[in-house]
């Protein structure tokens, strides 16, 4: 980086300044909530360690000011490239919302009568009632309970003493229109006490089984007490059957429920009709409603007469109605309010979600995608422990993006970095179970010391392998990778799962062995992580910039062979090279167990090195512009988890936006690291050489290198 600024150096410094005053200004204002303060100053000095968030803010800014000196023109087309990337990750994300209005066609619902009148009907199949025999205040010595039932129907009638202990003995009769018994019972024997026990539950209940009835038309179940007359005791009846009941609903009854158009039926449920017996003049009001205020399934209701003639509809009910019915849960609820019936006659009540018009399907894509936007742009802002997530991540991908860049700047392509970061990971955990009585201010140096030299030697094995046997160093760090994370995976389920464990993981580590918290917010914290990768940082910009050792990784990357004629010792500086990335990828496995986690799980990693790819070659390899890509790409994978959980987005969306979106902005980068690659192997010489070769000159390569 040159200190020395000229013209167009101070304009990008101020451009860069400028940018990152507004870049902190949004992260301040969103991550402290000041939008709810009253007195924004008080918000964020209320805030836990709000001194070391600020400064975390102001390094962010430094890395913007540091991505825009570094790439110039390059940071533009980038911010440009991500723009385009996040505008396509919204039409994508549109396009998964097509569905979105839907939601008022799909959902639970219940369809209810009310009225002051008396119901020709007292019962539907599968529905109960119950009754007081000798009540003081409504005495009655016998319970009529009428139903319509049809030709052939088989029902099963329980009458039974709602507590057992009464001393009540039940006899149920079945009378058809005429008054004629059509069966009757004085009992209920063991097996219908087994089959029913929730209604009967001693010999002193009655039960009809099974009863076929005779012909269409009004049933009446009459109820009561055999024995003593005069005993007063509460009763229940029970009209129970497998068909489905010729009246469905009854005033004041128990609501019939069903659910519209359910996901993954192949003959959904898309209309409904429920039919009920009203009698002339009968004052009734119908709702149609969703069964919590949780669905948005819109519907509408019709009356119809016996005849098929439309009576009465409803589409929506407003605002007076939602809030004198405790039934109705929104507007998007019907409502068929005091409708006078002119006969005695069967009714049809016919229910079905409004039909979606373009203009709803596109109103709802667009706000379903504008949510979920919020939520995968500002999410990470919109709370401190949720800022909190975004800084732990970034912190190790920006690590890992370190380790990769520097690797990558002698020109190799080496993707060892996930197997150092799990041996890095495991040292450090060993080390601070192990010793957990040592003092802190000597066991974690100790323990990240070790980490670093693990990842060292096992970075330095490809490299040896490259330099000597030119053994392909993509091929051997893939392979030794795996040999890493199944050594991790077999030390940690053999050696350090305890044995009353519920899954693979190590104790916690004792808090001498964790790294110390400089930020703390509900039980989260960045820890002194963040003053190591500074330092990660500036020892990398310097070992590549102002260094023999950076001298001549870069005249390796730039041509290696001409490295090799100007007597640079290529091997070694390809296996010191490899090893250092290792070191800082070891580093950042150190920083996941003992400051992120405080244990050793068994999948510490899930691809975080490969993700530090990306962050690499969106910087250039440029280890100064590095901090800003790896927070970067963090937001964006802080973003889309919380677009999934927030914005019922699937997934599979998720990832397929999130990985479209990284593709575009990181094409132009890859695609300039192989032709660079390309061009710098050929190494020809002439004056097409040399003008090659100059224009990759290692104080140019990398960008500002």
């Amino acid at each position: 980086m040159n200190l020395h600024f000229s013209a167009s150096q101070w304009r990008l410094l101020i451009a860069g300044v400028a940018l990152a005053a507004l870049v902190i200004g949004l992260i301040v204002y969103q991550s402290f909530e000041l939008a709810e303060a009253d007195n924004m100053w008080d918000a964020i000095t209320g805030a836990p360690d709000w001194q070391n968030i600020l400064f975390v803010d102001a390094l962010i800014g430094v890395s913007v000011v540091l991505f825009i000196l570094e790439l110039r023109g390059d940071s533009m087309r980038i911010l440009l490239t991500v723009g385009m990337a996040l505008l396509f990750g919204f039409f994508m994300t549109a396009f998964f919302n097509l569905d979105a209005a839907d939601k008022f066609v799909r959902g639970n619902f219940e369809v209810r009568i009310l009225s002051d009148d008396d119901s020709p009907v007292d019962l539907s199949y599968e529905q109960d009632i119950s009754g007081a025999f000798n009540n003081p205040d409504d005495p009655i010595t016998e319970g009529r309970y009428s139903f319509l039932g049809a030709e052939g129907d088989k029902v099963t009638i329980l009458a039974y003493a709602i507590e057992p202990e009464s001393g009540l003995d039940m006899q149920v009769a079945l009378l058809d229109e005429s008054g004629a018994v059509v069966a009757e019972a004085t009992e209920a024997d063991r097996r219908v006490q087994k089959q029913y026990g929730d209604y009967v539950q001693s010999e002193t209940d009655a039960a009809m089984r099974d009863v076929v009835l005779p012909a269409d038309g009004l049933y009446t179940i009459l109820a009561q007490p055999e024995g003593d007359t005069e005993l007063q005791a509460e009763f229940g009846v029970a009209l129970l059957s497998d068909h489905d009941s010729a009246a469905g609903l009854i005033y004041n009854g128990q609501a019939v429920e069903d659910i519209f158009n359910r996901e993954g039926d192949t003959d959904p449920l898309k209309q409904v009709d429920y039919t009920f017996i009203g009698g002339e003049g009968d004052t009734v009001t119908l709702l149609a409603y969703a069964k919590r205020a949780n669905v948005p399934v819109d519907l509408e209701v019709i009356l119809y007469d016996e005849a098929g003639n439309k009576l009465a509809e409803n589409f929506d009910a407003n605002d007076e109605q939602v809030e004198a019915y405790e039934e109705l849960k929104s507007t998007r609820d019907s409502i068929i309010e005091s409708f006078v019936l002119p006969a005695t006659a069967s009714y049809r009540i016919h229910v079905q979600p409004q039909p979606l018009d373009l203009s709803t399907k596109l109103d709802e894509t667009l706000d379903e995608t504008v949510h979920a936007y919020d939520a995968f742009l500002l999410g990470p802002l919109s709370k401190l422990n949720r800022w909190m997530d975004w800084q732990r991540d970034a912190i190790t991908l920006i690590m890992l993006g370190l380790a990769i860049a520097i690797v990558f700047r002698a020109e190799q392509f080496s993707l060892g970095a996930e197997g150092q970061l799990y041996l890095g990971a495991l040292v450090a955990g060993v080390i601070g179970l192990s010793f957990g009585d040592v003092p802190r201010a000597l066991l974690v140096p100790i323990a990240l010391f070790s980490a670093a030299t693990v990842g060292f030697l096992w970075g330095l094995l490809p490299g040896a392998l490259k330099a000597y046997l030119d053994a392909n160093e993509l091929v051997s760090t893939l392979m030794l990778n795996t040999i890493a994370v199944k050594f991790y995976e077999m030390v940690i389920t053999d050696q350090l799962t305890p044995p009353d464990a519920g899954f693979s993981a190590s104790d916690w580590i004792p808090e001498n062995g964790l790294l110390a918290p400089v930020i703390t917010v509900e039980q989260n914290s960045i820890t002194i992580a963040i003053y190591i990768l500074i330092a990660l940082i500036l020892f990398s910009w310097l070992l590549i910039q102002r260094t023999p050792l950076g001298y001549e990784i870069r005249m390796i990357g730039a041509n290696i062979k001409f490295a090799d004629y100007g007597g640079v010792n290529t091997k070694r500086t390809i296996m010191l090279a490899m090893a250092i990335s290792g070191a800082v990828a070891g580093l950042a496995g150190a920083h996941l167990a003992l400051g992120v986690h405080r244990k050793l799980l068994l999948t510490i990693s899930i691809g975080l090195a490969f993700e530090g790819v990306v962050v690499a070659l969106l910087a250039r390899n440029n280890p100064l512009v590095v901090p800003f890509t790896g927070l970067l790409y963090a937001y964006l994978r802080a973003g889309a988890q919380i677009m999934e959980r927030e914005a019922n987005i699937s997934a599979e969306v998720v990832r397929i936006i999130q990985a479209v979106v990284i593709l575009l902005i990181t094409a132009e980068a890859l695609v300039t690291f192989f032709q660079q690659r390309q061009v710098r192997r050929r190494g020809s010489g002439g004056e097409s050489g040399d003008k090659q070769d100059r224009s990759l000159t290692p104080a140019e390569g990398g960008v500002h290198g």
